[in-house]
């Protein structure tokens, strides 16, 4: 217990109390009701709603179908041949969430991706916030109610909970705790083999979650404990080389295919990776907080997910003043700091104030064309603060000397509840036409060919993605919502999306007519993709670029609720 040997803070039978087990239950009992209640629009209909702008809880569904699809077909697990035919999709250098979406394999055969994914939502909310409170419990505080404040800050921050709608690698933060206690734990241990094989097997796990989580961690683990214990680092190298060595015999091949194989980029879109930490949002609150959902009406839904720092001037400024108080005390200082460093890294490479740039460089700016750190999102460095916030909360309560229990809780909710998470806003999932779900695709397709569906898919048409999910990854795309590198050349940086071709630029951009030219090239952009049908929705919004297509290809015809070209005899 090297952080209770510190801090002198946990009595050696701590975790043996009487009433103590009765209190780990009623905690881990609390997070999963308020995961539940978050998750509850969803959950009332489960797998028939879906959150506004889904466009990437759509691509997570299909991951976690992907994930169940490998593991009864054989082939290249790392190449999503399903996607951007023919070539494929990297799977390693995107996030495929195979630590998560293999082991809900079960609940995906059976219930389906959309039921899984709502599970998996709810169980990785209460799963991070149970792992802070089991390392707060165990190893910092000697107050089972203070290591619940922390479990609470920890799994219900907006670095968590504002991605319970879109992203389950980034809310499935439940390693994090576990990987830096058993970081920390190589200080006193006295068989290092055998922990540093079992801190290789949870980053062995936290890769296949999410690979940018792992780095942000180890960043921040690293930061603490130079903090923490100066320049005495000997004690931990053994298990750390057992562990990176292990890590890495087990990773070798996905990491080289991540960054050498087909589909590899160097360098984040350019878009993505220009999200940040805006200079006031430190103090200000998450679009998803009860602050600002209570001030609006009717409340709008807003996008939230990338608002990691978004705590709120009371909690920040609670923490701040407690931190000063206890300035002296060196672990509370290590994590004040860590969680500041990144905090302002988080700012990004040009700070903004109120969303306005001001043209002065970030601090940022310094390591955004450093490799790995160059397809990082700045703004999810605010993850740290979080990591450093738990504990300070937790010490800030267990070291509280109100007069009574029920000030100090009056306290801690005037602190924690206008920043606390509101329910997700959902809207009623679009059925899936029948052409779809009664297979009747699938005579007009081979197994090496492709449907194209238009709209062409992206975060904001996901339409695509989620038919072929409903076919079980059956249906193959010529395109897809994905990463890969800029015309596809590997090694090139990274953009949404398959390389644009000649028929791409039409569906985006209708021509006002179409020439023999036009027919010719579109004609071999269906021959390359391999493309037996083409589909689209009646919608109106879709009315140009079927127009475009009917004059392409001819008329389509409206079969199962979608409009079908047959183009098996116009490829080239």
């Amino acid at each position: 217990m090297a952080l209770d040997a510190l801090t002198a803070r946990v009595h050696p039978t701590a975790r043996v109390r009487p009433g103590g087990r009765r209190a780990d239950a009623l905690a881990v009992a609390s997070y999963l009701l308020a995961a539940v209640v978050l998750c509850g629009r969803l959950l009332a209909h489960p797998g028939q709603r879906l959150p506004y702008t889904p466009g990437d809880r759509i691509q997570a569904e299909y991951h976690l179908a992907y994930a169940a699809r490998i593991l009864h077909h054989l082939g290249n697990p790392l190449l999503i041949d399903r996607l951007n035919a023919p070539v494929g999709v990297n799977a390693m250098a995107n996030t495929t969430q195979f630590g998560l979406g293999i082991p809900m394999a079960p609940v995906t055969w059976l219930l389906g991706p959309g039921v899984a994914f709502d599970v998996l939502i709810v169980a990785a909310l209460a799963g991070t916030a149970a792992a802070w409170y089991w390392l707060l419990s165990r190893h910092v505080v000697d107050s089972r109610p203070a290591a619940w404040v922390g479990g609470l800050v920890g799994g219900f921050a907006p670095s968590v909970v504002n991605h319970a709608t879109f992203h389950p690698n980034l809310t499935a933060q439940f390693l994090v705790p576990v990987i830096a206690w058993r970081v920390v734990r190589l200080f006193d241990s006295r068989r290092f083999v055998r922990d540093g094989l079992i801190l290789a097997a949870l980053i062995v796990w936290q890769v296949f979650v999410n690979e940018e989580t792992l780095f942000i961690a180890a960043l921040a683990i690293g930061v603490f404990l130079l903090l923490w214990r100066g320049p005495r680092w000997r004690p931990i190298l053994p298990g750390l080389a057992v562990a990176a060595g292990a890590s890495l015999l087990v990773l070798a091949y996905p990491l080289w295919w991540q960054f050498f194989g087909t589909g590899a980029y160097r360098g984040g879109e350019q878009q993505m990776t220009a999200f940040h930490t805006d200079l006031l949002g430190v103090t200000s609150f998450s679009r998803n907080s009860v602050v600002v959902r209570l001030s609006e009406f009717p409340p709008a839904p807003g996008f939230s997910a990338e608002q990691h720092a978004y705590f709120g001037w009371p909690l920040m400024l609670a923490a701040a003043a407690f931190v000063a108080w206890r300035w002296r005390d060196r672990l509370v200082r290590s994590l004040a700091l860590t969680g500041a460093l990144f905090l302002v890294l988080s700012l990004g490479t040009e700070l903004t104030v109120r969303g306005r740039a001001t043209g002065i460089p970030g601090p940022y700016a310094l390591l955004a064309r450093l490799p790995l750190f160059d397809t990082l999102l700045p703004t999810r460095l605010g993850e740290v603060a979080t990591w450093a916030l738990a504990p300070i909360a937790a010490l800030a309560v267990a070291a509280a000397r109100l007069p009574s229990r029920v000030l100090t809780a009056g306290l801690v909710a005037a602190v924690l509840l206008p920043a606390a998470p509101t329910p997700t806003l959902v809207f009623d999932r679009p059925a899936v036409p029948a052409f779809i779900t009664t297979g009747a695709w699938r005579p007009y397709v081979a197994a090496d060919d492709s449907v194209l569906v238009v709209p062409l898919a992206d975060f904001e048409h996901w339409t695509a993605l989620q038919w072929s999910t409903a076919t079980g990854l059956d249906l193959r795309l010529s395109h897809g919502y994905f990463l890969g590198p800029e015309g596809g050349v590997t090694g090139r940086h990274a953009v949404v999306g398959p390389p644009r071709r000649f028929l791409d630029g039409l569906l985006r951009t209708p021509p006002a007519a179409v020439t023999a030219a036009d027919r010719d090239r579109a004609a071999a952009d269906l021959g390359y993709w391999h493309t037996a049908l083409i589909l689209a929705p009646p919608e109106a919004a879709v009315a140009p670029q079927r127009a475009l297509l009917d004059a392409l290809f001819g008329p389509g015809r409206l079969t199962g609720g979608v409009w079908m070209w047959d183009v098996r005899g116009v490829r080239r």
